[in-house]
């Protein structure tokens, strides 16, 4: 009993600290990307200006800090929740009432995964993200469901193996270079808010990036899928 209560007391120490900094961090991305601050927005524009980079290149740095900030929210608050629930049963029921509706209406986590890939294609309609570059409203709301989606990608994660996780991450990597392929290789402007060679340089940041994850996420992939077998 005395070693099960020690272990119980170390998880809840660990489970706290760790959604406490996911929450953290979550929360300086959060101020830095939206009103009033957008404090990256003005560290990007220095380093567009300082190293002349594509400002399509920050605009996907923004998405994906997004994507990041909505799933370390959502990772920390079902933390707390974890926590909360190994001690008061209000927290309890809250955390077996949401795993009872996420399993029942967002089966194998395809439904939330499909819907946040929905929203982030959505607002990558060229005729869509023109318009929200030009309407700051728009591009708030952008910002807020982008935002959303990662919420969505952790809410699905969390229905998916360690294994699976991986391959959809590495799967949507490649939409992403593939995307990124078609503008580097069109011969037209896809954007009109950006000039043709801008776009070209967007596109080569795209790749260069899910490059860079297969060289990190492949071989733990593979590791991980061999050792289960």
């Amino acid at each position: 009993m005395l070693g099960s209560a020690r272990d119980h007391a170390g998880w809840t120490k660990y489970t706290l600290f760790r959604s406490a900094i996911f929450l953290g961090l979550s929360l300086v991305l959060i101020i830095s990307l939206f009103p009033p601050l957008e404090s990256l927005d003005y560290v990007f524009y220095v380093l567009q200006s300082g190293f002349n980079v594509a400002p399509e290149v920050f605009l996907m740095v923004t998405d994906l800090l997004l994507l990041l900030a909505g799933y370390w929210l959502a990772g920390s608050v079902n933390g707390f929740l974890l926590v909360g629930s190994s001690s008061y049963d209000f927290f309890a029921a809250v955390t077996s009432h949401l795993g009872a509706l996420n399993r029942k209406f967002n089966k194998r986590g395809l439904i939330s995964l499909a819907f946040a890939g929905a929203i982030i294609l959505a607002w990558h309609v060229p005729t869509v993200l023109d318009a929200a570059l030009l309407s700051y409203q728009l591009h708030e709301i952008m910002h807020a469901s982008v935002l959303f989606s990662g919420v969505m990608i952790y809410v699905g994660f969390r229905m998916l193996s360690p294994n699976m996780r991986m391959l959809t991450y590495l799967l949507g990597c490649k939409g992403m270079a593939i995307f990124g392929a078609v503008l580097v290789v069109s011969p037209v402007v896809v954007y009109g808010s950006y000039p043709f060679y801008e776009q070209a340089e967007a596109g080569a940041a795209m790749i260069a990036m899910c490059i860079a994850s297969d060289a990190t996420v492949i071989p733990i992939w593979l590791k991980r899928y061999f050792a289960a077998h």
